[in-house]
């Protein structure tokens, strides 16, 4: 199957959420199932020192060495993470 027609298996919202509390939500998820999941972040247009939570994320998969993407701009963009477990 294309990878680029494949839909995520779950779609995570972690708006609002602190560093903590998507630690706890990203622990569970590499211990699921799932294979491909679009996780949603935000840009950070609304934090003062730019974008704490999509950093935080994409250093958590970098040293669990999990693949991730930014996704396409129809699913989000520069605001969410196409993330391959």
């Amino acid at each position: 199957m294309n990878k680029y027609l494949r839909e995520p298996s779950s779609i995570i919202d972690l708006h609002g959420y602190t560093t903590a509390e998507a630690k706890i939500v990203l622990d569970d998820l590499i211990k699921s199932e799932g294979e491909y999941v679009r996780i949603i972040v935000g840009k950070g247009n609304h934090s003062s020192n730019g974008p704490v939570l999509k950093d935080y994320v994409k250093k958590y998969f970098l040293s669990k060495n999990i693949h991730f993407n930014q996704s396409k701009i129809n699913d989000g963009g520069e605001g969410a993470l196409e993330v391959f477990l």
